[in-house]
């Protein structure tokens, strides 16, 4: 009988948690919350030949992933990002930013190489050595992203579990 009890008090909390629509905590700990107004940035290309700024951007929804070339969850990601979702969304309304920058072991070459060596072909940004974009969105997590609306509202976020579970993926 107590197995039985056990079970059941396990699978409950395994289905509250796969289910729950709960935020997940971490994001408080970010500079920017849902509903809050962005302040703007400006991130280059990998290569230096694009700059962005957000105030550039109205009107367009913008996709903001902070990632690397190292950790398993943005390596997946890209995977889908580069073959699914740069495709699908590529004449609508959404400016994709994918930034790499100087977290940990990447660099410059690194990043470079392995774009070529994934035959990704969406344009990779790259972060400051000081790191100001991460710095200035508060990222703790990576892979992290950013949804921000026409009008440099963050709309929507996700930290570290993949953002396909954002809901204008689903």
């Amino acid at each position: 009988m107590k197995k039985i009890v056990k079970v059941i008090i396990m699978m409950v909390t395994v289905f509250s948690i796969l289910f729950s629509n709960e935020r997940d905590p971490r994001e408080q700990n970010l500079t920017y919350l849902i509903g809050e107004k962005v302040d703007n940035f400006e991130v280059a290309s990998l290569d230096g030949k694009k700059i962005i700024k957000l105030e550039e951007l109205k009107g367009k929804k913008v996709f903001l992933n902070f990632t690397t070339t190292w950790c398993p969850d943005c390596i997946k990601e890209k995977e889908i990002l580069g073959a699914e979702y740069i495709q699908n969304y590529k004449d609508s309304n959404v400016e994709f930013i994918v930034v790499f920058g100087p977290y940990k072991s990447d660099n410059k070459e690194k990043v470079e190489e392995y774009m070529k060596k994934n035959g990704y072909t969406f344009i990779p940004y790259y972060d400051t050595e000081d790191k100001s974009l991460y710095t200035q969105f508060g990222v703790i997590n990576i892979p992290t992203t950013f949804l921000i609306n026409e009008e440099g509202i963050l709309e929507d976020v996700n930290v570290e579990s993949g953002y396909k579970h954002m809901k204008m993926f689903k």
